[in-house]
């Protein structure tokens, strides 16, 4: 990643709060290697954050794909009008594109929300041209105590999990994650599938205590509750252009002061740690033969 393009995913990244998400982007981005011209497919795109970087850094074009139609209506939001996105509905398992049409594919925290992720990686490997790269994040089974202390108390007890469902108590596992992996369980997917594994790492072992409830509270006190619209956008991550926000009001204090904490603490994660480090994230690089 070149110096200018660094620079400016820097400032796309200024209002991320979240440490391991911000950490993944980097990652995906290095493993990718995008080159002019590269048609890149977004698999589980959700609101179309990747996809937003992915065209505000490089000239190439992506096809963004999700299954839920609520959250492709927020990607809509976000990414309409630009021309280098196609914004489409569609099943991992079941994608409608011909084989090899694809230089690149990012998957990023979406094969743990799958019922049959051995069928949907096959299908990712369709899809992707011969030589091409694929990124894939998903949840580390071996996860740090203060990522979720709650839940990794409960597992450690033989209790499992509290359900995914459950929204503020779900943690790690919310918005109905089936499963969480082992990093020699994620090369073993894509191995199966046809991948050669050129890198795996596990990423994000140094966070916050409850770091997920706090995500949850934030992002239910940014979009249900009636706060100022600096705040708002201090927390609106697609909101990343213009000047910084000045010191308008205590609560913009507050959040700028709590983003310049956390990324002190992220500066701890800035090195490669063992596979069988507990962190947030495992992330494999793999290449279609």
């Amino acid at each position: 990643m070149n110096k200018e393009i660094d620079t400016k995913l820097q400032k796309i990244l200024s209002k991320t709060g979240d440490l391991n998400f911000k950490r993944r982007v980097i990652t995906m981005l290095d493993y990718s290697d995008i080159q002019p011209g590269d048609n890149i497919l977004d698999m589980g795109c959700g609101e179309g954050f990747y996809s937003m970087v992915l065209d505000n850094l490089y000239d190439c074009k992506i096809t963004a794909v999700d299954f839920d139609p609520e959250i492709l209506a927020l990607a809509h939001k976000w990414l309409d009008g630009r021309s280098n996105v196609t914004l489409e509905q569609g099943d991992i398992t079941k994608l409608r594109f011909p084989d090899s049409s694809f230089d690149k594919i990012v998957c990023t925290e979406v094969l743990e929300h799958i019922d049959d992720d051995k069928t949907a990686i096959k299908e990712l490997y369709r899809v992707l041209k011969p030589g091409g790269v694929i990124a894939i994040t998903v949840p580390n089974k071996n996860y740090p105590l203060l990522w979720d202390p709650l839940n990794k108390v409960r597992e450690s007890l033989g209790l499992g999990h509290f359900s995914p469902m459950s929204g503020f108590w779900g943690g790690i596992w919310a918005k109905d994650h089936k499963r969480l992996y082992l990093p020699s369980e994620l090369r073993g997917l894509a191995e199966n599938a046809g991948f050669l594994t050129e890198d795996l790492r596990v990423l994000t072992h140094f966070g916050v205590p409850f770091n997920h409830l706090i995500l949850w509270l934030g992002k239910n006190l940014y979009t249900k509750l009636p706060v100022p619209e600096d705040v708002k956008r201090a927390m609106e991550k697609f909101e990343w252009r213009g000047e910084p926000e000045k010191h308008r009001s205590l609560s913009s204090f507050i959040l700028n002061t709590g983003f310049n904490f956390l990324k002190r603490v992220d500066s701890f994660n800035d090195k490669k740690f063992a596979l069988t480090k507990s962190t947030m994230a495992v992330a494999l690089k793999g290449v279609k033969k």
